[in-house]
């Protein structure tokens, strides 16, 4: 059975353990000024995404020679009974341990997890002993009623989707989400631990701009303040409830094109909102955890360590702190340990946890849609803007609302694309497949927007200071061309609507999922938009085209959006 003698101590433990809005405290035993130093190992994960089942490898996974070719390609890793197994290996030699999160834990979750109302992924993660997560933006997308039941242990009247959820056992942290009226946080802002013999305070918060990646309505009431300015403001309050080592773990982080691990910690490159907090946010700190970003980096910034364990379970950060009696920082060390299923042997009490909710999922997850020839990627090659598997989405989307009224042209995220289309030979593509790609089941929303309107949607969300593009998807009746200047600036080019120019003062009818229609991703472009319809549900839009033609897969290529 999966509650072991273990598992229910630490259960046992956690339940004990909830947050109150100014922090949680434990009492520290007494640190002799006079004892040497002592080493703290924080061990965190970030962007879990409710990924319990281990899968194979995908571009997201750790990239690492080949046991037998030497060859570096993605390896199989993460999965939450290796999670759990590499845990137990790497805590075994450590004295003074603690294992945190970077939010986004439960949310864009696969069918495993995302049918059962992520309760699995919780109930698991509270079993490895996580004392405490920042909170999410992901952990926002149903709602913070529904965030609140969930980590309470509540039931709906109905019952728990996993039977027997009691909560996981740790608190959210989230300091910088206010009470828009009273400006008040909302969730816990800290809970101190006693480790190593210090007082720890670990002290939580939210990307600032996860009101620009979560639906509207799901985050009403709610203010984001900065990250830095709000841990800094609490720091009065923690050294008056004694806190002798502070860690900051934020959802928000940096961008990194070097390794998992970097011996200097330099990190040449390493950019974004993640290195602008680090940079303002009080010494006092010791170390930042970071997240929202899926990258894998262990690097220093001002000599302090920031640190990310890329996604999904595929990493483990293991930060090290050699402290003083004081609890001063006298040196820090982190590497990022990868969660190779080739590595670790599976727990076996996780291994039931996963079946049991593969057998609860079933039904649903392995209904076949259609035998296709081939897949599609959701990676965009220059000089093109578009990939295979956006067009694919934005084409399905189109389709879809043109059956059911009229439309002229669909776009689509690329944030909400979560993962590839991969085919294998002999097997029928399923729903469980089309939702790892589409996993928000976000509705359809047709609306009309002016051509002048789609010109300055388009003009906006063209890249800026020449970084890596992240473009809107188009479907096959849109088509355009940019450039990018001597100043990094990019530039609209020629566009056209069903093979015709655009026409500035001509009225289109767009088809975008309701988290664009609400000026998600910074779209506020098509909050203007007007006669609005919902005309069904994303992934219904994949399963419709797929099962009607099956061969649209193979008529597909980038080359909608080009690069002059």
């Amino acid at each position: 059975m999966l509650a072991t003698a273990l598992v229910a101590t630490v259960l046992a433990a956690c339940s004990t353990a909830r947050p109150m809005l100014a922090g949680q405290v434990e009492q520290a035993t007494p640190v002799d000024a006079k004892s040497a130093p002592r080493e703290l190992s924080i061990f965190s994960i970030n962007d879990f995404h409710g990924h319990i089942q281990a899968k194979s490898p995908t571009p997201l996974m750790p990239r690492l020679p080949d046991a037998q070719t030497g060859e570096i390609k993605a390896q199989a890793a993460g999965g939450i009974a290796y999670l759990a197994a590499a845990m137990s290996k790497l805590r075994a030699g450590r004295a003074h341990a603690v294992f945190v999160a970077a939010g986004d834990l439960i949310g864009a979750s696969p069918l495993y997890s995302s049918l059962l109302k992520d309760e699995p992924s919780l109930a698991a993660l509270g079993e490895l002993d996580l004392v405490a997560s920042a909170l999410g933006n992901h952990e926002l997308d149903a709602g913070l009623m529904e965030l609140k039941r969930k980590a309470n242990g509540e039931c709906p009247a109905l019952g728990c989707a996993w039977p027997d959820y009691k909560g996981p056992g740790f608190p959210y942290l989230a300091a910088n989400m206010l009470d828009a009226q009273t400006g008040k946080p909302i969730l816990a802002t800290h809970i101190i631990k006693e480790v190593a013999g210090f007082k720890v305070a670990f002290v939580g918060a939210v990307t600032r701009d996860t009101p620009m990646v979560v639906i509207p309505k799901s985050i009403v009431g709610l203010r984001f303040a900065d990250e830095a300015d709000t841990l800094n403001a609490l720091l009065p309050q923690l050294r008056a409830e004694g806190a002798q080592v502070l860690v900051a773990v934020m959802h928000e982080g940096a961008s990194h094109s070097g390794g998992a691990n970097d011996p200097s910690y330099e990190c040449p490159g390493l950019q974004g909102r993640g290195v602008d907090i680090a940079r303002r946010l009080d010494p006092a700190y010791a170390i930042i955890i970071s997240g929202h970003t899926h990258q894998a980096y262990t690097c220093k910034i001002n000599g302090r360590l920031l640190v990310q364990a890329g996604s999904y379970g595929g990493w483990v950060t293991e930060s090290r702190l050699t402290l003083d009696a004081s609890g001063k920082v006298l040196d820090a060390q982190s590497v990022n340990h990868p969660v190779l299923q080739s590595a670790y042997t599976p727990n076996p009490a996780f291994v039931a946890l996963v079946q049991r909710a593969a057998a609860l999922t079933a039904a649903v997850r392995n209904k076949p849609v259609a035998e296709l020839k081939q897949g599609a990627q959701r990676s965009v090659q220059a000089p093109f803007g578009d990939s295979t598997l956006g067009n694919l989405i934005a084409d399905s989307q189109l389709a879809y609302a043109k059956k059911r009224g009229s439309a002229d042209l669909a776009l689509m995220n690329t944030g909400g694309i979560r993962a590839d289309l991969t085919v294998e030979p002999g097997r029928p593509v399923t729903m469980s497949d089309l939702f790892a790609i589409q996993p928000f089941a976000n509705e359809l929303v047709v609306m009309t927007i002016s051509g002048a309107q789609l010109r300055e949607l388009l003009q906006r969300q063209l890249p800026k200071d020449d970084a890596s593009p992240r473009l809107l998807q188009v479907s096959g009746s849109l088509r355009y061309q940019y450039s990018v200047g001597a100043d990094g600036q990019a530039k609209l080019g020629a566009v056209s609507v069903g093979g015709q120019p655009l026409n500035d003062q001509r009225k289109y009818r767009l088809v975008v999922n309701n988290f664009m229609a609400e000026g998600g991703d910074g779209q506020s472009v098509l909050r203007q938009g007007t006669e609005r319809v919902s005309v069904g549900v994303d992934i219904d839009a994949m399963v419709e085209l797929l099962s009607e033609n099956p061969e649209v897969v193979t008529q597909i290529a980038s080359g909608r959006i080009r690069r002059e």
